[in-house]
């Protein structure tokens, strides 16, 4: 039952930016840093050079795990030998594992980007695991035909074992929870391409895959419910060789520095969080504890949620033990007379094109530059899928100021991973009504579009770049601080018989893009 709004409000100004986004305060000195730790190319059974990974991945990403496909003890034989796939992709990591430590090792710009050497540990039995080596010099690449032998092994190296894919079922590649060590698993990846395995209902079902849908007994609130203290990740699992893939996965996560011991210590204390699409910058709280801590014995737990995204948030929601008990609704700000004040958010969405009934199927290359006219660009995000795979074609963001932002980029119908086929990009703006966003396109053809933030306010503006079947962009209608951020507060207190109560926070997005923060459990 949800408590009524008199319990519940939303708390909307210009500084939850500064709160989130932040980097925090001085006496809160954590950082929010984004990452991907599960992503696969060439070397295993995907698509892409090692070289192409790491260009994507230091062009948007302060960390990332390359996960090359390591081994699968009990694999099934396949109809037609399809399982032959797998074996060749082992053969693969095997024989290019020292060009991937040594790239790990090459890459690594301490506060600036930061890599890891790992694989993935595959077993039908007891659920696909990726382990994550907390430096590239004591790395090697062992296989194991148990997880209590992964374990052990990962615990001498100090390395994390993350469980990926949950909540396909038991003997079906689903995690093996009886077996979970939280020592050396603290968190869990709850979303990638598979799908989102949160609990057995909503969005992201487990549908892409020969391994059937999401099983309750497998999923996060299922091991929640037995009592692990186990945070939450997200990562691609691409096999095009695209890190941080948009729509993909990605893990959010508070550390106290951009090096290699800062991250891992940040996923040993649970400081994370999992992200379906756009970066939702997530700040959970209980009595000033962060997300991923254990409380001692309280009757008052004041809960603070503090999100910023990059659409309009539908809802803010508290889940404990596994309900909802409290939801925020940024959406029902009043913005008729629009806050010019506060920065103002524009997607710049481009792609569509022939679909694939017609037979067309084409890679069409975009340049064009954005600038602001009457205001400035505060932030930007680029929201970039993962297909086509191409090996030369990149997304780039060749210029960022505050006036102007120019893209190079590519978008197609062909191999699209369900039906994301456009990429789009993000502009925090400071500016009035009069400010006014211009579009100047070099391909696929020469064109310009203009827009005043004025006419943005109330409706989107779509224009083609040729006859019927061209491909077209849009200028999505603007949204207004009191849509992007929201503030939940809630007063609680022990649930009667609950030997220790876990709350975690989920911001929803009004484009279904979902953020679920790792929990925070409070001892009764």
């Amino acid at each position: 039952m949800i408590p009524s709004r008199q319990r519940v409000f939303i708390s909307v100004f210009a500084s939850v930016v500064l709160l989130i986004n932040v980097r925090l305060t001085a006496d809160q000195p954590r950082q929010l840093f984004w990452g991907d730790i599960h992503n696969h190319n060439a070397v295993g059974y995907g698509k892409g050079s090692l070289q192409r990974s790491y260009e994507i991945a230091e062009s948007h990403l302060d960390f990332f795990a390359f996960t090359a496909h390591g081994h699968w003890h009990d694999m099934p034989i396949m109809p037609e030998n399809k399982h032959e796939k797998w074996v060749n992709g082992f053969a693969a990591t095997r024989e290019h594992w020292d060009e991937v430590r040594r790239m790990a090792k090459e890459r690594y710009k301490p506060g600036r980007f930061v890599p890891f050497v790992a694989y993935e540990w595959h077993s039908s039995r007891f659920g696909d695991q990726c382990l994550i080596y907390p430096s590239d010099v004591d790395a090697p690449l062992e296989y194991f035909d148990h997880i209590s032998k992964v374990q052990a092994f990962a615990k001498e190296k100090g390395a994390l074992l993350i469980p990926h894919h949950p909540a396909y079922r038991w003997q079906w590649r689903g995690t093996a929870f009886e077996f979970l060590d939280t020592d050396v698993s603290p968190v869990v990846e709850i979303f990638s391409e598979h799908g989102l395995a949160e609990h057995d209902r909503g969005p992201f079902d487990y549908v892409r895959h020969s391994n059937g849908g999401r099983w309750t007994p497998r999923t996060l609130r299922a091991l929640l419910a037995r009592g692990a203290h186990v945070g939450v990740v997200a990562s691609t699992d691409n096999h095009s060789g695209y890190p941080g893939a948009y729509r993909e996965g990605l893990v959010g996560l508070y550390a106290n520095e951009l090096t290699r011991e800062g991250v891992f210590e940040a996923l040993r204390a649970r400081r994370s969080f999992a992200v379906t699409g756009d970066r939702i910058a997530l700040d959970f709280r209980v009595n000033g504890h962060w997300m991923g801590d254990i409380l001692p014995e309280t009757p008052n737990r004041q809960v603070t949620i503090t999100a910023s995204g990059w659409d309009e948030i539908a809802s803010i929601e508290l889940v404990k033990n596994g309900r909802v008990v409290a939801r925020a609704f940024p959406t029902d700000a009043d913005v008729h007379s629009p806050p010019w004040s506060s920065p103002v958010l524009c997607r710049v969405e481009f792609g569509w094109g022939p679909w694939g009934d017609l037979a067309m199927t084409r890679i069409c290359d975009w340049d064009f530059e954005l600038e602001i006219i009457g205001g400035r660009i505060v932030e930007a995000q680029g929201c970039f899928r993962a297909g086509p795979f191409d090996e030369d074609r990149r997304n780039r963001v060749e210029k960022l100021s505050e006036k102007s932002y120019r893209v190079r980029s590519y978008t197609s119908r062909k191999e699209p991973l369900g039906d994301l086929v456009n990429n789009s990009v993000v502009l925090k703006i400071e500016g009035g009504p009069q400010a006014v966003l211009k579009c100047t396109m070099t391909r696929p053809v020469a064109m310009k579009i203009e827009k005043s933030l004025k006419d943005l306010s109330s409706e989107n503006t779509l224009e083609f770049t040729g006859p019927f079947t061209s491909e077209s962009m849009v200028f999505q209608r603007l949204v207004f601080a009191p849509h992007y951020t929201g503030r939940l507060e809630f007063s609680d207190g022990p649930d009667e018989g609950a030997k220790e109560d876990w709350y975690y926070a989920r911001i929803v997005q009004a484009n279904g893009d979902l953020a679920i923060s790792s929990p925070i459990w409070v001892r009764n």
